[in-house]
């Protein structure tokens, strides 16, 4: 009986393999994925959720509910926050798959469309993360751990599809802006033809004058200097590299300040906590002691696990971490600022609390 039923997972590993390998949409394999997991158990219903980080999308697919549910990219996040809280092994490594303990608690009909009976997370990069949900199967009991075994591996099976799947949109989404950038460059390089040809014709203009006056007066170098300003900025713009004349960061509301030593009196009273804002690398080269490393990219996921639960409204959060040419203290910032009114930016960041000799670590 055992080896029955190990030739058929097998079998069935092998045919939903076989399925799915044709597929390159991610939707087509989301919604192969649901039918194959679905009639491999026996379940009459069942949702997948595909959310994507890196472009806020959400994907999913959903068999034997009536009224399929439309999720936005932070619904789709807070259900896979929850499942997340609820597994097992509690860990978000690439090309994992962990079952949600107590699923019919976390995942509550009104919200699913549909009575859980076995949810499963799965990460398939640190940007692409999924959840299923499946109801009950028609033998009305739990899986049995090889049943759990084939469900992982089916899983794990279509999660290779789905990255090769996002590598190929990703390259047809790379090719189109490429032939975008050969035809942006094809008229930059008419545009810079002109340019050429009407700097050329002004030089003349002002050798001309040049040699007309005898000598360079002031008001030639005037407009020497406000000839090169139009033409370095219609260059700029025409370019399709171009860059803005004004920095966005100008615009921007400038958080309060805050110095060291007033710094350290609130986090020995208890009354702040300390955000570095920098790149882990860097974060791990050193920081100071007591600060939580939450770097702008990763920030809607770290936030929430290691800050978000814990900042009570009347603490300060203070942030630090900047480079001669990056301003990771100014970017966590204007996050921070959506969900707490307490910021401040420690002035003179790691450089400046060592030199006041307090502990930095490693």
């Amino acid at each position: 009986m055992a080896l029955d039923r190990q030739f058929f997972h097998l079998q069935t590993l092998y045919e939903f393999t076989a399925e799915l390998s044709p597929l390159a949409a991610t939707d087509k394999l989301l919604e192969a994925f649901l039918l194959m997991v679905m009639g491999t158990f026996g379940v009459s219903q069942g949702r997948v959720l595909l959310c994507d980080r890196q472009s806020r999308a959400v994907r999913s697919a959903s068999r034997g509910i009536s009224e399929p549910r439309q999720w936005t990219f932070d619904e789709a996040e807070k259900q896979l926050y929850r499942g997340f809280q609820a597994t097992e092994e509690r860990r978000l490594a690439p090309m994992s798959v962990g079952f949600v303990v107590n699923a019919q608690a976390i995942f509550p009909e009104t919200e699913m469309g549909a009575a859980v009976h076995t949810a499963l997370l799965f990460t398939v990069d640190d940007s692409l993360l999924g959840l299923l949900v499946l109801g009950a199967p028609l033998a009305k009991q739990a899986l049995a751990k090889e049943e759990q075994e084939l469900l992982r591996g089916l899983t794990a099976n279509c999660m290779v599809f789905l990255k090769n799947a996002r590598a190929f949109e990703t390259i047809q989404a790379l090719n189109a802006d490429l032939r975008q950038t050969i035809t942006d460059l094809t008229e930059a390089r008419q545009q810079i033809r002109v340019l050429e040809f009407a700097k050329g014709r002004l030089k003349q203009l002002i050798q001309r004058e040049i040699e007309r006056a005898g000598r360079f007066r002031a008001a030639d170098m005037l407009l020497m200097v406000i000839l090169s300003t139009v033409l370095a900025l219609a260059f700029n713009y025409s370019s399709p590299n171009g860059i803005p004349v004004v920095p966005g960061t100008v615009f921007q509301e400038q958080a309060p300040r805050v110095d060291v030593l007033t710094a350290h009196q609130l986090l020995s009273r208890g009354e702040a906590v300390l955000v570095d804002a920098r790149p882990p690398e860097l974060f791990q080269q050193k920081h100071i002691a007591e600060a939580v490393n939450i770097p702008a990219p990763l920030f809607d996921v770290i936030y929430p696990m290691k800050l978000g639960r814990t900042l009570k409204p009347e603490q300060t959060v203070l942030v630090y971490g900047r480079t001669i040419s990056k301003r990771y203290d100014e970017d966590v910032t204007q996050r921070l600022l959506q969900r707490h009114d307490q910021v401040r930016i420690l002035e003179g960041g790691v450089a400046a609390w060592e030199e006041n000799g307090f502990a930095v670590a490693p």
